[in-house]
């Protein structure tokens, strides 16, 4: 029997494709001789994409028009090696493959999601880079990619605004955010080049809050690993702290607990796991908005630590953390959520982050006027990373 090829979810629809079988996209340079192919609408980006604009047509090419990097236009006979998701007809990065990772980021509303993957997204080109000897950058463009940007140049000027709620969107809206990342490792002794592929995506709230929305995400099913975002003013010790800062008692009305459990609901059925089973995909459970929290223990808290700066994922450090973690959400009335955690997960770890570093004024959406100071927000997926063995673990 053959031996079937290993597949990998697109990291921008999500569906599972063999990357070694892709379709190609024309390049619009046609032999000579033969009139060139024309941009047009693709209707098949418009039914998985929401998008309209013009592209040059996209083949699956026959076998004696494949070649070593690239295939034969069938329509005007040139070359290209644009490779495309044979089911979204999307640009697939250069470095593509089946052990690309697909994480995701999610939480209940107001956990500060949108915030926290605008500040990521240059944390990774930035401190992360520096700190693992990478190259990190974003492949093409989206809206949320664009949405980043922007949301941080917005954060990151004096008098800085913290973006909008995010609102269920289209799929044209929640198109991901992709990464490429490059480094050198070292392997037998030898140095040898390591890339993957990061995808993030953006979703509101409301798509965590009941468990037949939750249903509608496929793409977290597809998800090599997640990170979920918990607000620590959802916890029932909190809660009045909460409105006395000013926070919307809007954001508080979905418990921690409800939608872990929603979130756990889905990944079971996409799983098809009986009820003695557990979730092996590992989960990230981060406390955000912890810098409102640093005032409750000493300076030298793990909570208020800054993360470790060596070239490689601190696993007694992380592990510490955890621990420190599991008790403040013990004392803050959050037992259902680590019993949900405790019978549902084979890998989990609690962490804390601030995308921000001090509060924001929560009735204006003001950013504290010291800036945007990131306190740990990287550690969760480099955790995942480090699950994966892309980068050394230590400890």
């Amino acid at each position: 029997m053959p031996v079937p090829f290993k597949k990998a979810p697109c990291p921008y629809c999500y569906q599972r494709i063999d990357p070694t079988r892709p379709s190609y996209r024309c390049s619009g340079r046609p032999t000579p001789g033969k009139p060139p192919c024309v941009k047009a609408e693709d209707p098949v980006r418009r039914q998985n994409l929401e998008s309209a604009e013009p592209v040059y047509p996209t083949f699956i090419p026959e076998r004696g028009l494949l070649r070593r990097n690239g295939a034969t236009c069938p329509h005007c006979g040139g070359t290209t090696g644009t490779r495309v998701c044979p089911l979204c007809h999307s640009v697939l990065p250069a470095n593509f493959t089946a052990d690309s990772p697909l994480f995701g980021l999610v939480g209940v509303r107001g956990s500060g999601k949108t915030v926290m993957l605008s500040v990521l997204s240059k944390e990774l080109k930035t401190s992360v880079a520096r700190r693992f000897s990478a190259s990190i950058a974003s492949v093409g463009s989206s809206s949320l990619l664009v949405a980043l940007e922007r949301d941080r140049d917005s954060m990151d000027q004096v008098g800085g605004i913290l973006p909008a709620q995010t609102v269920r969107a289209t799929r044209r809206d929640t198109t991901p955010a992709v990464f490429e990342w490059q480094h050198t490792r070292e392997m037998l002794g030898m140095e040898r080049a390591a890339s993957t592929i990061l995808s993030f995506y953006d979703s509101s709230g409301e798509d965590l809050s009941s468990d037949e929305i939750t249903r509608e995400l496929h793409n977290l099913a597809a998800t090599d690993g997640l990170i979920l975002l918990l607000d620590p003013f959802g916890f029932p010790a909190n809660r009045e702290d909460a409105l006395h800062r000013g926070v919307d008692k809007n954001n508080l009305r979905d418990a921690p607990e409800a939608v872990l459990g929603n979130v756990t609901s889905l990944l079971r059925e996409a799983d098809r796991l009986s009820t003695n089973k557990k979730i092996k995909r590992p989960l990230a459970v981060v406390l955000a908005k912890i810098d409102a929290f640093f005032d409750q223990v000493g300076p030298d808290h793990p909570i208020r630590r800054p993360a470790s700066s060596a070239s490689a994922f601190d696993e007694a450090e992380a592990r510490e953390l955890h621990a420190h973690v599991e008790s403040l959400v013990s004392q803050w009335g959050g037992d259902p959520v680590l019993a949900l955690l405790r019978h549902n997960y084979t890998t989990y770890r609690f962490f804390v982050a601030s995308a921000l570093g001090a509060e924001p004024n929560y009735r204006t959406g003001e950013v504290s006027p010291k800036g945007v100071l990131p306190h740990r927000v990287a550690e969760p997926l480099l955790w995942l990373m480090a699950q994966r063995g892309f980068i050394r673990k230590v400890g």
